[in-house]
């Protein structure tokens, strides 16, 4: 294991934006770079995925966090649907860490629940540049994503201009993802763990499909959460580095 050297606070410019960001550097670089997506209410400051970036960057990952247009400290998009925001936000993020000296070129994508499914489209587009996923809790379908839905109140401030879900609303047509490690609890309130079993089903070989017993949405419980982010990095050791 590699000791982390620093974290860096950054700026990515995405489409007009100025996205927060911060970077996970191992003691060692330039080095693969795993890009961090959070899910639609969350942000880049999550205790979930600052554990991610630490674990990561100890095994000798570059790590980015960052904060989606609307979420933590990166202001919204206007005049944009939902899913062509993020998947803005999302290439800007991968474009960004491209060019940074700290980078080798290896790119690998962790979302959690809607970040997920954003990394599974992303792999499924650049499938040549991006080298390993890992996906918690990540829905097949988003089609019920709607502000008028309960706990989905807070989108009509991430939307100024008004909320629309965009395109596309689900993974019928992904057929060019592989080296993706789906994990899912089976306690999952939100997503249904047949979610991942239909997105597993899509992915090429190798994949694989994790699901814990008693996991809720979040991973919240610390056995659960600890277990999901060794195998996260296992996959990464064995995909990306």
């Amino acid at each position: 294991m590699e000791c982390v050297s620093k974290i860096a606070e950054l700026l990515i410019e995405a489409d007009g934006i100025d996205l927060s960001a911060a970077a996970h550097l191992p003691g060692k670089v330039p080095a693969p770079v795993i890009v961090c997506s959070h899910g639609l209410l969350s942000a880049k400051e999550s205790p979930k995925f600052i554990a991610i970036g630490e674990t990561m960057s100890q095994a000798g990952f570059c790590v980015l966090r960052f904060d989606f247009s609307g979420c933590g400290d990166s202001p919204p998009r206007r005049a944009m649907s939902l899913v062509e925001a993020r998947m803005c936000d999302l290439k800007a993020a991968i474009s960004f860490v491209l060019k940074q000296p700290w980078s080798d070129g290896r790119i690998g994508l962790l979302g959690s629940s809607f970040g997920g499914f954003l990394s599974l489209l992303a792999a499924d587009e650049r499938p040549e540049l991006i080298r390993a996923a890992v996906c918690w809790a990540a829905p097949f379908d988003i089609s019920r994503i709607h502000p008028d839905t309960e706990h989905f109140e807070d989108l009509e401030t991430l939307f100024p201009d008004g909320f629309s879900l965009g395109s596309p609303t689900n993974l019928d047509a992904m057929d060019d993802a592989g080296r993706v490690l789906l994990i899912h609890g089976q306690l999952d309130e939100v997503v249904p763990w047949s979610d991942a079993i239909r997105i597993y089903k899509r992915l090429n070989d190798p994949r694989k499909l994790v699901l814990m017993r008693t996991a809720d949405h979040r991973i919240s419980d610390d056995s659960w959460r600890n277990r999901a982010i060794q195998t996260s990095l296992e996959w990464f050791l064995t995909y990306l580095k």
